[in-house]
């Protein structure tokens, strides 16, 4: 996979306060095959009453991967927002680190549709997400 990832910083200069409290960090990016590798940090307060980490932290990581990738290819000029996240949990996740994996299948004018899957500490698969994300285009700030 080649690595794209210097262009990360151009497209999004800082992280979002949901992905930092996420621990999201980019381990791969091929802006050529559109897919990407993204580690999060399985924290304690994301445990559920079970002890797992909770299906929603899981889903909102999906879903961060995702919308990071869209955004790679569609800024500056536009921003994607998730307008269907549909996901399916395959087993529990235990706290540390978690990766997911995604790519985007179908890039139109304006929707992009993709596809990822979660993989907890131990590399085994743990959740798939399929999502339909609408391009939303950048307005330039107007002074009020």
């Amino acid at each position: 996979m080649p690595d794209d990832t210097h262009r990360i910083t151009e497209v999004f200069p800082t992280p979002s306060p949901s992905s930092s409290t996420l621990g999201f960090e980019i381990l791969a990016l091929d802006m050529k095959a559109w897919t990407t590798r993204v580690r999060f940090a399985g924290r304690e307060e994301f445990r559920n009453p079970a002890g797992y980490v909770q299906g929603g932290f899981l889903a909102a990581m999906l879903d961060d991967t995702i919308g990071f990738l869209a955004g790679m290819k569609v800024a500056p000029r536009a921003l994607p927002s998730t307008v269907d996240l549909h996901t399916t949990f395959l087993r529990p996740v235990r706290i540390g680190a978690i990766e997911v994996a995604a790519k985007l299948s179908n890039i139109g004018r304006a929707m992009i549709f993709t596809q990822a899957t979660l993989f907890d500490g131990r590399g085994k698969e743990a959740a798939r997400a399929t999502a339909s994300l609408t391009i939303n285009p950048v307005q330039a700030k107007q002074d009020i």
